[in-house]
């Protein structure tokens, strides 16, 4: 398994183009420089009125699968963008 730390921080109005439908993934920078994608769905439990913003460790497979996110605090100052899909 593998563990990769990041900060997010999407608007209220980001996370809203996931519900219209318009955005699948977030695409943001880890702790350690590497460019990671994740499916929206899985920070569902972390939406808030104030969007989703926080730090957080993404667990992976050996083959860097999706397994699990934690939060791990409430703050950030580094953000994730939707990738929206046209």
């Amino acid at each position: 398994m593998k563990q990769i730390s990041l900060s997010l921080q999407l608007t209220p109005r980001q996370v809203e183009e996931y519900y219209r439908g318009r955005a699948r993934h977030v695409v943001a920078e880890a702790a350690d420089g590497r460019i990671i994608q994740l499916p929206i769905k899985v920070l569902h439990p972390f939406i808030s009125k104030q969007g989703i913003q926080g730090d957080f460790l993404v667990t992976t497979d050996d083959e860097n699968r999706f397994l699990k996110i934690a939060s791990i605090s409430a703050n950030s100052n580094q953000g994730g963008l939707l990738d929206a899909e046209a």
